[in-house]
């Protein structure tokens, strides 16, 4: 390069007159001051190559951390609707926790409840069955008449009085009916009554379960049969 630009210098200075040498040296120095060694071109060249790998490989970076991100992205989402999902199920067992103790609770009152209809019942009927076996003893063969047919009609008026207030009860409901052809003698009216009287106490220990200890001792209320 230099070789040239001298040869070209003194064809140049060959072919001019004095006053042209001063502006030919200018000249040569401009061009001179302005060329490019090829070692400046190569190392040029070089770092853009350099550079346009960066480039590359810092968008081929970008784009694998633009991918992690985005499966980052969706995992948060898989998470999230996962954590939402779980959230519902964990609502929906509370509700559903919240629903069954109210049941119960509402069963429980409703039990309560029927306890004390039956221990209602109970007390009614264990009434009725020890004021029959009263009456059922009280007549006694040896009384006088008086004293049996007053006897004898307490015990019609008290089955009459059962046989009202368990109307669906066949067998007292049969108790009240007055026998065909009573008999005239106080001491037969007596034992028929007894034996009427007898059975009421009988039929109320049998269904309402009052032969029991516990319903005898009243830690349990009988069941209706």
């Amino acid at each position: 390069m230099k070789s040239a630009a001298r040869i070209l210098a003194i064809a140049l200075l060959a072919g001019c007159g004095s006053d042209r040498v001063d502006e030919i040296h200018a000249e040569i120095e401009k061009l001179t001051a302005e060329r490019v060694e090829n070692s400046v071109v190569s190392a040029a060249r070089s770092e853009a190559d350099a550079a346009e790998k960066w480039l590359t490989e810092t968008q081929s970076a970008l784009e694998e951390q633009r991918a992690a991100g985005k499966k980052l992205a969706e995992q948060k989402a898989q998470l999230l609707a996962a954590a939402t999902h779980e959230g519902e199920l964990t609502e929906h067992a509370r509700a559903e926790i919240l629903t069954t103790q109210q049941a119960t609770a509402a069963q429980l009152a409703e039990a309560d409840k029927k306890d004390g209809e039956i221990a209602q019942v109970r007390a009614r009927a264990m009434a009725i069955r020890e004021q029959a076996a009263v009456l059922a003893r009280e007549i006694r063969p040896g009384d006088p008449a008086w004293a049996m047919e007053r006897r004898v009609k307490s015990v019609t008026e008290f089955i009459a009085k059962v046989a009202k207030a368990y109307p669906d009860d066949p067998v007292v409901a049969e108790l009240a009916q007055p026998e065909a052809g009573s008999a005239s003698d106080p001491v037969e009216a007596g034992a028929l009554a007894a034996q009427k009287v007898a059975r009421l106490r009988d039929r109320f220990t049998r269904v309402y379960n009052l032969d029991t200890p516990e319903v005898a001792a009243g830690k349990s209320a009988p069941t209706p049969k």
